[in-house]
């Protein structure tokens, strides 16, 4: 077995298990049984004023969770921290070891049921998308006892068939053109409804083949099961099929910074298998919502921690909520030399090409707090000394203010050393 090579992967001598209703209790969702139909489910929320709120809705009859990772705050209870402890915690997860288990899939309590996606309460979100989506969707794919788990979003074709958005240079996609180099079809599982943990950590860009060993990580435990070649974790939907060499046109798609991406064409996966449980619970991440933006943003602040530690004494990151958590972060240091702030700066961008900018502040300053960080810059910062700009660089295609290139800026709102008059009184 593959993942027997693997630092961090240690059989248990018990069984565990932690899934999407273990995390009921702890997201609190609202529940809402009012019906409603597949492309209302936005609006519908909207109406509650629980667009980016814990809820578990009746969409045509079947049952849709959304929003479990949607707040540090939540995020913070599955880790058991607080919100302000989520970088330092995370920094620690890929050294830590882990336990996982595999049992045979037939231990798991789920149902084989006709492949037919669309009795599925697959969502319509916006009027202009390119159809129904599957967003919060793992692929997990394997090659030679190496597997990784990633998310894509997946157009509804028909009763069998999506269009998946792999993007290059990323595993998955690397994955699938080997296999189709060797004129073959590379074998996936898509599991859905999965513990909101085990979705983060699929979210997270670590080494290849670490999906599950940093997924252990973060759930202190895991347990895998087996069908043929794949594994897969406990899930409330499961399907099995394979990415074929054929393409289709996939788009439009709502991105996290509420605009569209452009159609592409994807490649088609088609679906041989589905299994569910019994009364079982979709789950569904709204495009540019809270929770889409902090699955994309929030796992790149352990490595902005890690990359900043190395040039000076980090106390905190976090990625901010006005950037789509995404394009800025905040970095909290304990300044001990004149020069630290920029060397902060430089390492937080290295840290994540797709950053943008960066505030650097003391760690008298709430990192969480707007209103304490633009205090940081209006009382400690001077544009002709503390500003950085670096012309030129790679960011990310999500931008639409970027052209190829972008520029990307830094402020060191630290206080100076040695000098009076900064220290706050109240």
């Amino acid at each position: 077995m593959g993942i027997k090579t693997q630092k961090n992967f240690i059989c248990l001598k018990r069984t565990f298990s932690m899934n999407l209703r273990d995390a009921i209790s702890v997201a609190n969702p609202v529940q809402l049984e009012e019906e409603i139909k597949h492309d209302e489910v936005v609006s519908f929320l909207k109406s509650k004023n629980l667009l980016d709120k814990p809820v578990i809705l009746n969409v045509e009859g079947k049952k849709v969770a959304k929003n479990f990772v949607s707040s540090r705050e939540t995020l913070g209870k599955y880790l058991g921290v607080d919100a302000y402890s989520i970088a330092r915690e995370l920094s620690k997860i890929e050294d830590r070891e882990a336990e996982i288990r595999v049992e045979p899939f037939s231990s798991l309590a789920m149902k084989k049921v006709d492949v037919n996606l669309q009795e599925l309460p697959v969502i319509k979100y916006f009027p202009r998308d390119g159809g129904r989506y599957i967003t919060a969707g793992i692929v997990i794919a394997q090659r030679n006892g190496v597997y990784n788990a990633s998310i894509h979003r997946m157009l509804l074709l028909d009763e069998s068939r999506v269009a998946a958005r792999l993007v290059p240079p990323r595993h998955t996609y690397l994955m699938w053109r080997e296999a189709v180099e060797r004129e073959e079809e590379l074998e996936v599982a898509v599991v859905i409804g999965t513990h909101p943990l085990f979705l983060f950590a699929s979210a997270t860009r670590v080494p290849s083949g670490k999906e599950f060993s940093y997924a252990a990580g973060l759930m202190g435990r895991l347990t895998l099961y087996r069908k043929g070649e794949m594994l897969v974790p406990d899930s409330e939907i499961i399907l099995f099929g394979r990415i074929t060499a054929e393409t289709a046109k996939e788009g439009p798609f709502v991105d996290i910074t509420g605009t569209y991406d452009i159609v592409r064409d994807e490649p088609v996966i088609v679906f041989d298998e589905m299994y569910v449980k019994e009364d079982y619970i979709y789950y569904s991440i709204t495009p540019a919502g809270k929770e889409h933006q902090m699955l994309m943003g929030v796992p790149y602040e352990p490595v902005i921690y890690r990359f900043v530690s190395n040039v000076c004494k980090v106390k905190n990151v976090i990625t901010t909520p006005g950037s789509c958590h995404y394009f800025h972060c905040v970095v909290q240091i304990e300044k001990k030399s004149e020069g630290d702030g920029k060397n902060a700066i430089i390492a937080a961008l290295a840290a994540n090409p797709s950053m943008k900018g960066v505030v650097v502040v003391d760690d008298d300053i709430d990192i969480l707090s707007y209103e304490d960080m633009e205090f940081a810059i209006a009382t400690r910062f001077q544009p002709d000394r503390d500003l950085v700009v670096v012309k030129g660089a790679r960011g990310s295609s999500l931008d639409p203010s970027a052209d190829k290139t972008t520029s990307k800026w830094g402020i060191d709102a630290t206080k100076p050393l040695g000098k009076e008059g900064f220290d706050r009184v109240v």
